[in-house]
């Protein structure tokens, strides 16, 4: 339980969003909740929320934290409107993952609407979020990050401060996110060397787990891959195709070099043509299956 209860807003309900938010209510917070569509915002209520009418609503407890699917949803919900309306001093705490041009541009709404800006993007998936375990990466102006601190302790294992440019924030996660996307490559080109010569590929994945790469990302995905179990899914390969690209677009704004960013980009889009869309990003497992098959054949006839 939270040492001192305190009002605060969610806004956006999605697997993540409502896992935070149920986080936050069992911590004893007083939480306004909003979102798009209903169900969530009900199933919060009934653990003791409230429910919010608009978004201007939520901003009347003047500290918004939110969690949306992409960056245009951002700038949909927290319009200029929207802004305009938030009380004096409110602040803004967006957790999701958007570019840096993105965050610089909602940086720049909320300053000329006067309304503080944080940016929180989270490593961790919905199971991690309803823990309270999310590693949670922060930039903005130190007053805002302050008065969300208790909320951060809260949701996550640890907070990481990157300063007070938060587009800055959102780097680091593009830059774990595309880590993690290489992690997927390279442990789908591991498993499909062993598994073409019929040795134990879940062995392996523990081997590799127990040893040189501990945690979630060889663990979880590897052994998700071993099984083809790709639902449901923690992180969609949609949502993993749009963190490649911008890793992507965040390299090019300065020039660096990605040797690796086209042949990932390529995985991608042919999962998704061949209907991996909606599957966990894990799935990309299937593409160096596929193509390993398609060569086998080639050379057997």
């Amino acid at each position: 339980m939270a040492e001192t209860p305190q009002k605060v807003a969610f806004v956006g309900l999605g697997t993540m969003g409502e896992a935070m938010a149920a986080v936050l209510v069992g911590a004893g917070h007083d939480v306004v909740v909003w979102n798009r569509s209903a169900p969530p915002v009900e199933r919060l209520v009934e653990k003791g929320a409230t429910a919010a009418s608009s978004v201007a609503e939520a901003f009347a407890t003047t500290l918004v934290f939110s969690i949306l699917s992409n960056e245009q949803a951002v700038f949909d919900v927290f319009s200029e409107e929207v802004l305009a309306s938030a009380p004096e001093g409110s602040v803004h705490v967006n957790m999701a993952t958007v570019s840096a041009d993105a965050a610089d541009r909602l940086a720049a709404a909320h300053a000329a609407a006067g309304v503080s800006y944080v940016a929180a993007p989270v490593l961790g998936r919905s199971t991690v979020a309803a823990a309270g375990a999310l590693s949670i990466l922060v930039a903005g102006e130190p007053s805002a990050i302050e008065r969300a601190t208790a909320f951060f302790t809260d949701l996550g294992r640890r907070t990481w401060h990157f300063g007070t440019n938060p587009s800055d924030a959102n780097v680091v996660k593009i830059g774990m996110n595309f880590m993690i996307i290489h992690a997927l490559q390279s442990i789908s080109e591991s498993v499909a060397i062993l598994e073409s010569r019929q040795i134990d590929a879940g062995r392996f994945v523990e081997l590799a787990a127990d040893s040189l790469f501990p945690g979630p990302v060889y663990s979880g995905y590897g052994q998700a891959m071993v099984e083809r179990r790709y639902l449901p899914a923690g992180f969609t390969t949609e949502l993993g195709f749009k963190d490649l690209r911008l890793a992507i677009d965040a390299a090019g704004e300065t020039g660096v070099v990605l040797p690796s960013a086209d042949t990932l980009r390529e995985v991608f889009e042919e999962a998704i043509a061949d209907g991996q869309a909606a599957l966990d990003w894990a799935s990309i497992a299937e593409v160096t299956r596929k193509r390993t098959e398609h060569r086998t054949s080639e050379q057997g006839s």
